[in-house]
């Protein structure tokens, strides 16, 4: 049996591959992404200090997303100088809150440009938004993007009960760096 593949179809998602995982994250440099989404930074910024608790990591750059590292659009994409400097100052990405829509879209976005330049990067996901993510990874060709679950809604929770639910996903959040655990 012959099989012919017609050259004209339509193109698929760019497929790409994540980051490489390191076996341990003591001495690497975290980096968390804001986007701008109310208390983003509270859970995000809570969630990197647990893991670099646990593991001997440190927390080098918080930021948002937006031009000079001032609050942004969540559904936009990273701003360049941003993206270089998270790239040259961190080794390990967090980004999000992808707790709606757009947000997600992006923040699935931001987790896979940082991938491409060899960072591993979690989207920091809520319940109500975990599947829209995986199917944004799918669609924009990383369908493994390193995504942390948290409960919904992260705005509008109160900062305790964020660290909270940081700090009871630090597990979770190092086997996703380190590639311990799926996706």
């Amino acid at each position: 049996m012959t099989l012919v593949y017609l050259p004209d179809s339509e193109p698929g998602p760019e497929s790409v591959a994540l980051a490489p995982s390191p076996p341990t994250l003591a001495g690497l440099r975290v980096a968390v992404l804001d986007n701008g989404k109310p208390n983003a930074d509270v859970v995000m910024t809570a969630a990197a200090e647990a893991l670099a608790r646990r593991t001997g990591a440190t927390v080098s750059v918080i930021t948002k997303k937006g031009p000079r590292g001032e609050s942004a659009n969540a559904a936009v994409p990273c701003d360049p100088d941003i993206f270089a400097t998270v790239v040259a100052e961190a080794d390990l990405v967090i980004t999000g809150a992808a707790d709606c829509g757009s947000c997600t879209a992006y923040s699935v976005t931001d987790a896979i440009e940082f991938e491409k330049v060899g960072r591993p990067a979690v989207v920091a996901t809520t319940t109500h938004f975990e599947t829209v993510a995986r199917t944004l990874s799918s669609s924009f060709g990383l369908p493994d993007t390193r995504l942390l679950v948290l409960p919904h809604p992260i705005g509008g929770t109160d900062a305790a009960t964020l660290t909270a639910w940081a700090e009871a996903a630090t597990d979770r959040l190092i086997a996703l760096f380190t590639g311990a655990g799926a996706s």
